[in-house]
């Protein structure tokens, strides 16, 4: 009955951990739980920016998708905020 008990105390708590794993790295990575104003602004305006880029017809997810990202996109979007400044 004690074993039982513990283990059912250990799943509770690993859940518990690993339902604020991805909530906890968020904000040790980025300074917090909000963006400083200004790189919320800039991250805005580089999306706005970029929205004239002409994005493949695959669906989310798809490698054709994904490749587009990785080798259009996100070398854009890190361009355009090192403009900014950040």
């Amino acid at each position: 009955m004690r074993r039982s008990i513990n283990i059912l105390l250990i799943g509770i708590f690993c859940i518990g951990l690993s339902g604020c794993y991805e909530s906890v790295v968020r904000f040790w990575n980025n300074d917090g739980w909000e963006p400083p104003p200004a790189k919320k602004k800039a991250r805005e305006e580089c999306f706005e920016e970029l929205e004239s880029i002409k994005e493949p017809k695959a669906y989310i997810g798809s490698k054709e998708m994904q490749d587009w990202l990785n080798k259009v996109y996100g070398p854009a979007e890190r361009e355009c905020m090192k403009r900014k400044g950040f």
